[in-house]
């Protein structure tokens, strides 16, 4: 949201980086914003030194892109926005590290969640456990998990008809968005 926030405050006052560069809030890109937000009156600067090296072919269309008017209003509303940005990205960085701390005891089983195919991100894995728990004695056999997680279709026949066979939407909640991404991502 912050993200989308700033990017509609530079399209507004006609900084159209984003339409040159891939990431708007990569390294590149933000050190040329801050060079703007230090004196908005100003977009007559060499870029260069600011870019990555292999950025350097769009040089032409860096310096068309920042061509517009940032009113000191709009370069205030951009600063505020773009510290609240990184506030957030702080903050993330510290739930990170807690969670990552937190599932420490549980090493040994994220390792293995982290072996299944597709499974390739920590927190995904993290989830797993923490929805389930580690121990799987509780569940006699796997279709007794996939039931209990409401990821099994269900079974609605009658006289001879089959009816929906939708998976589950009551179930395991928490524990459905971590398989679904990793099955979408086989």
């Amino acid at each position: 949201m912050k993200k989308n926030r700033f990017q509609n405050s530079l399209t507004v006052s006609n900084i159209q980086i984003g339409s040159v560069v891939s990431d708007t809030f990569g390294k590149s890109s933000m050190n040329i914003i801050e060079k703007i937000l230090e004196n908005p009156a100003d977009t007559d600067f060499d870029i260069e030194p600011l870019i990555h090296g292999s950025m350097k072919n769009k040089i032409p269309d860096l310096e068309l892109s920042i061509d517009g008017f940032i009113t000191p209003e709009q370069a205030g509303k951009l600063a505020v926005i773009k510290q609240h940005y990184d506030n957030l990205k702080a903050r993330k960085s510290d739930l990170e590290k807690l969670i990552l701390s937190l599932a420490k005891p549980y090493t040994e089983e994220i390792n293995l969640i982290l072996t299944v195919p597709s499974f390739k991100n920590t927190f995904s894995a993290i989830a797993v456990v923490s929805e389930i728990g580690a121990d799987m004695d509780v569940f006699p056999t796997a279709k007794h998990l996939c039931s209990w997680a409401g990821l099994t279709p269900t079974n609605n026949e009658s006289a001879g008809k089959k009816k929906s066979v939708r998976v589950s939407r009551a179930g395991g909640v928490y524990i459905k968005p971590p398989f679904w991404y990793s099955v979408l991502r086989l």
